[in-house]
């Protein structure tokens, strides 16, 4: 009975370190990266039935012609490098990834890509950079 009444007064703290670990928020390295950029399209307001599982991630959401269709991403790189001339974005990174829309590769060609404008306007792509911005320890798509 001792040790459980113990417990009932533990649980309040380990519960309070949990969510400051959880305020920490983004962090500036490649695993930061990443969620940031699945979080981007994750929490765009037109995105559904968001999913991850580690490199992967699929959603509904709008395609080319705006018809709701099924979308899978996988991460193919990403990378965090010092952005050694301005101190406010201290860090670049940069993410490629392949989309695939009803199972088929949406293509890119470089600077051209066949993702619908409203993806390309939340930042993310086939080809993206992300910009650190210390004061808010957050990434900027």
């Amino acid at each position: 009975m001792e040790m459980t009444r113990g417990w009932f007064r533990i649980w309040p703290l380990m519960a309070m370190v949990v969510a400051l670990a959880q305020c920490a928020g983004a962090q500036a390295d490649d695993e930061g990266l990443r969620n940031s950029f699945a979080e981007q399209i994750a929490t765009s307001g037109f995105v559904t039935d968001f999913s991850r599982d580690g490199d992967e991630f699929t959603f509904s959401g709008p395609d080319a012609e705006d018809q709701p269709a099924a979308w899978r991403v996988r991460f193919t790189s990403s990378f965090v490098e010092p952005n050694l001339f301005d101190e406010e974005m201290p860090f670049t990174g940069r993410v490629t990834s392949e989309w695939y829309v009803n199972d088929e590769l949406v293509e890119y060609l470089g600077t051209m890509t066949a993702l619908p404008k409203r993806y390309q306007d939340l930042g993310v792509g086939q080809e993206c950079w992300a910009f650190w911005v210390e004061a808010e320890r957050r990434w900027d798509w």
